[in-house]
């Protein structure tokens, strides 16, 4: 069994920076959304195309925001990072399905043409409390099961499931083993995991970079930061007595 230490890096802001701040990180969203959707890497790659996160439809509905959103020539699919459950959340991220949808028409003639649309969510909690790793939902008839032609899917991911399996599950299940850096930090384990892997290490350099980066904007100095705020106090303040 592996042994692993649960990952802080992979955190929604970290992971929208990483699936669209590089060339690795676009290869990387499109070979996860490909084995979660069985859908060919190359079929999701022909037009692909971040689209602006905002997919509310008009103005007036709130919490649009997804965390990535883009379309290939044959779809829309919208990505969530999710690390805590709470009331509405599903409601939320449901949403985004409808609006990409509805997006997609603005006269009669584009009916026909709607792309489908896909919502992956990687959860750090199992959605459905079954003990599976991925769930696949669809529109279909309740007593046959029949597949609606109204084509809106919603695919759970739980990463939790990857937290205590065995090397070799991981090793030799493609989706597993690209998502396992999101639950192990453990450099060690890593290297093992993604040994002659390029992608994993330019994915991995990204990650430590992005990282970085936050760290250094998170910081500062407060006492600098105090005599700034001071200074610019008493500026403001001279500017209205001088006037």
């Amino acid at each position: 069994m592996v042994t692993n230490k649960t990952s802080d890096l992979l955190n929604d802001k970290v992971a929208k920076k990483l699936f669209t701040g590089s060339e690795a990180g676009e290869e990387y969203l499109l070979l996860i959304a490909s084995y979660a959707m069985k859908i060919p890497y190359e079929d999701l790659k022909e037009n692909f195309e971040i689209i602006h996160p905002n997919v509310g439809v008009n103005a007036s509905i709130i919490n649009s925001e997804a965390d990535i959103a883009f379309q290939t020539s044959d779809c829309v699919i919208c990505f969530e990072i999710n690390y805590g459950q709470y009331k509405g959340l599903e409601q939320k991220n449901y949403s985004y399905i409808c609006q990409l949808f509805l997006r997609q028409i603005h006269h009669k003639e584009d009916y026909p043409k709607i792309k489908p649309v896909y919502l992956i969510n990687l959860n750090s909690f199992d959605a459905f409390g079954k003990g599976d790793f991925i769930y696949f939902c669809s529109f279909m008839d309740a007593k046959y099961h029949i597949q609606s032609n109204l084509n809106l899917f919603s695919i759970d991911i739980n990463l939790d499931y990857l937290r205590n399996l065995e090397y070799n599950d991981i090793k030799n299940d493609e989706l597993k083993r690209l998502l396992y850096i999101f639950v192990c930090s453990d450099k060690s384990v890593l290297d093992e995991v993604y040994e002659g892997d390029k992608l994993m290490d330019n994915i991995r350099k990204e990650i430590n970079k992005i990282v970085d980066n936050f760290d250094l904007l998170m910081y500062y100095d407060k006492e600098k930061l105090d005599n700034e705020i001071v200074y610019n106090n008493g500026l403001e303040h001279g500017k209205k007595e001088g006037i």
